[in-house]
C-alpha cells in the first residue's frame, strides 16, 4: 500500500523566505554567467551578435533585481582554509530551517561519537588480548550506552548555536 505523502504548505514568511533565497541563489548564477560571458567577449575578437545581445540583456535584468549580496558576499566569503565554525554555522543558520540545521548536525556529531565507541571497543578488545577481565566489558557497555548506531543519541540533542557561550566550547 502506498500513500502520498505531500508536503505540509509553508507558512507565507517562510514561503517568502523560500523564494528570496532561490532569486538570490538565481541571481548569484546570472552573475556569475555574465562575467564569464564577459570575459569571453573581451577574449575574443569577434564575439558575435549573439554575445553582445545576450550580455546586454543580462545586464539589464540583473540591474532590475534587488538581491541580497550578503548570499553571495558570504559563500565567496567562506574559505576552506580560513572558516571558522561560527562563520560556517552563521551560514548555514541563515540558510537552512532550524530542524534541517539540527538534524545536519545530528548526522556529524552522531559519526563523531560512532567514531569513539569503536574506539572504545578496541580499547576493550586490547585490554582483553592481555588478560584484562573486567574493564573491557564496561568498556563496551559505555560503548553501546553512547554509541548512536546501538542505545545512545542524537548528539547534539539541542541545534548548537556557534558563537554564543554555549557552543564556543
Amino acid at each position: 500500500m502506498t500513500t502520498n505523502h505531500t508536503p505540509a504548505p509553508l507558512s507565507p514568511q517562510r514561503e517568502a523566505e523560500r523564494l528570496r533565497i532561490e532569486r538570490d541563489e538565481l541571481a548569484a548564477a546570472a552573475k556569475r554567467v555574465g562575467q564569464a560571458l564577459q570575459s569571453f567577449m573581451d577574449d575574443t575578437t569577434d564575439p558575435g551578435t549573439e554575445a553582445l545581445s545576450a550580455q546586454y540583456e543580462l545586464s539589464r535584468m540583473l540591474a532590475k533585481l534587488s538581491i541580497d549580496e550578503t548570499v553571495i558576499s558570504d559563500s565567496e566569503y567562506l574559505s576552506r582554509f580560513s572558516a571558522t565554525p561560527s562563520e560556517v554555522h552563521r551560514f548555514l543558520a541563515s540558510r537552512l530551517a532550524e530542524d534541517v540545521h539540527l538534524r545536519y548536525q545530528q548526522a556529524v556529531g552522531n559519526r563523531a561519537v560512532e567514531e569513539a565507541a569503536k574506539d572504545l571497543r578496541m580499547t576493550a578488545a586490547k585490554l582483553e588480548v592481555e588478560g584484562e577481565k573486567t574493564t573491557p566489558r564496561g568498556l563496551r557497555d559505555a560503548a553501546n550506552e553512547i554509541d548512536p548506531m546501538r542505545y545512545g543519541g542524537p548528539f547534539p540533542s539541542e541545534l548548537l548555536r556557534f558563537g554564543t557561550e554555549a557552543g564556543d566550547r
